[in-house]
């Protein structure tokens, strides 16, 4: 699961948030030690959302929820929220909340983006309405100074590097102590959940609509069974495994939770998808002649022993990381890897010491660290390192270390959701995904379709991260169609892609 990177992938110059962001005040630990942890909101107040115009056709508001479940009526936060008002107010349902991804993407200036890109049968019927979560742009943001200039740590892989990549893996974490504070330890998905159960009260409606993409994926699950009284339409597009991300299953519990959800293998799964499609497309793909999978394993051999031409290993993971996100950039990705070609010469891949790495905002950081169980201690990465580098060579060490700067982290929400995540609702769940998916895999989405007990999963057969990268004019009538009537596509239904890879 790399819930961040498809939507900084898309990243866009980020707008300015409806409202200045509050900045709260420390809450005493003794009163929450002695209150016992809210399932739901806790009494707190439901927020008074003052709309005015904002960016063209949108409205914007703030709102003042709880830092604190545990203390309703003690110190706030602000949030920043905006909607798009229903096209046609005569036929309004009511609201649909949006959540983009991250965690740590803002839900804002992702509205302002992607609204107008919805059915308009889904404008017609629904205000759009989207928040930034809880310590990300105009809410309560965290504060971590310096944690974007920590200086590059090396590798786990090499002795000598060991532990300067430890430290500086938890450099981001001790920035957003001295920086945040109390805030770290009230970021859990389960009290954005509780914030986006108070903003559902404020718009007035009786239940929730809510559309979640990637991490808010997780979200919408978290909300279903906390308040699955509330819940009337859950679309999950680009789905996590909601048991993997929170704890994982039993004998998974100490692996990372990329590990629980072998992204690695979804990423493999595409890369060859990739060879395949190339080889079919011919003349089109500049990477096509011969075997396009040994000449990349040729590549990979060279690379192995070090630099070339300025590409490292670590440097074409990360663009192959980047490109199977959206297969608009596999063009690109071919005339990069058939630059690289040549003679093998025999060269056989050596030990990798210098793999793909990747790092994540002090935003996502102060949600995932939070919100999963992840190994504790740099001896258990380094042991598992041993084994995902054997079973999924290309991708297995970057799925390891992916969530090592968890190690340490200084924020705990007692709060945090674990489950169950079966708690009855009066309506089905839609789950939305591609068939190659390289951050959250298919299997991911068909295992949560099962957890809550409800799901039905519609298949996307492109390749990339949620619909959002891979658009369907055929899924996004789905979409649609379930939001007013409550009615899922058949079990085994599939929708094409508007595009292909290679046109």
């Amino acid at each position: 699961m790399k819930p961040l990177r498809p939507l900084a992938a898309l990243a866009v110059l980020l707008l300015a948030a409806c409202s200045a962001p509050a900045t709260p005040s420390s809450s005493s630990a003794s009163p929450a030690a002695a209150t016992p942890p809210a399932l739901g909101t806790n009494g707190a107040a439901v927020p008074a959302l003052k709309w005015a115009p904002c960016h063209g056709t949108f409205q914007c508001a703030s709102a003042q929820v709880p830092l604190s479940y545990r203390e309703p009526t003690g110190p706030a936060i602000s949030l920043a929220v905006i909607k798009l008002p229903a096209s046609d107010p005569g036929r309004r349902l009511g609201s649909l909340f949006f959540n983009f991804g991250g965690p740590g993407t803002d839900g804002v200036s992702e509205l302002i983006r992607f609204g107008a890109r919805y059915p308009d049968e889904l404008r017609a019927r629904f205000d759009l309405v989207s928040f930034d979560p809880r310590g990300i742009g105009g809410s309560a943001p965290i504060s971590c100074p310096g944690a974007d200039k920590v200086p590059a740590g090396g590798s786990p892989l090499r002795p000598e590097q060991h532990d300067a990549f430890y430290a500086a893996s938890a450099a981001p974490g001790k920035a957003c102590a001295a920086g945040s504070g109390d805030l770290l330890n009230h970021l859990s998905t389960a009290n954005v959940a509780r914030d986006m159960d108070l903003l559902r009260q404020g718009v007035g409606d009786q239940s929730l609509n809510f559309y979640g993409y990637s991490y808010g994926t997780y979200l919408g699950g978290t909300y279903a069974n906390l308040f699955p009284d509330k819940t009337r339409a859950l679309t999950l597009d680009g789905t996590l495994d909601l048991v993997a991300n929170a704890t994982g299953k039993p004998g998974q519990e100490h692996a990372p939770v990329d590990v629980r959800a072998d992204v690695a293998g979804s990423q493999q799964q595409e890369l060859d998808k990739f060879f395949d499609e190339c080889a079919a497309a011919g003349p089109k793909c500049a990477f096509s002649a011969g075997d396009p999978r040994q000449k990349f394993a040729d590549i990979y051999a060279k690379l192995s022993q070090g630099p070339v031409g300025g590409t490292t290993l670590a440097s074409l993971l990360k663009t192959i990381d980047s490109a199977e996100y959206q297969s608009g950039r596999w063009k690109r990705l071919a005339e990069t890897l058939n630059a690289l070609a040549g003679p093998a010469e025999g060269a056989a891949p050596a030990a990798v010491l210098d793999p793909y790495l990747p790092t994540h905002s002090p935003g996502f950081l102060a949600v995932q660290c939070s919100d999963s169980d992840n190994p504790k201690t740099p001896a258990e990465y380094d042991e598992l390192a041993k084994t995902e580098r054997v079973r999924q060579p290309y991708f297995g060490l970057g799925a390891v270390f992916a969530m090592a700067q968890c190690v340490g982290w200084p924020g705990h929400d007692e709060d945090r959701y674990r489950g169950p995540w079966n708690r009855p609702r009066a309506n089905p769940v839609l789950v939305l995904n591609n068939r190659y998916d390289p951050a959250t895999p298919l299997h991911n989405a068909q295992a949560t379709a099962g957890e809550p007990g409800d799901g039905h999963v519609l298949v996307v057969d492109g390749f990339g991260h949620t619909s959002l990268n891979v658009h369907s004019a055929c899924a996004s009538a789905a979409v649609a169609d379930y939001f007013t009537t409550l009615k899922t596509p058949a079990d085994g239904a599939t929708c094409a892609p508007d595009t292909v890879p290679f046109p």
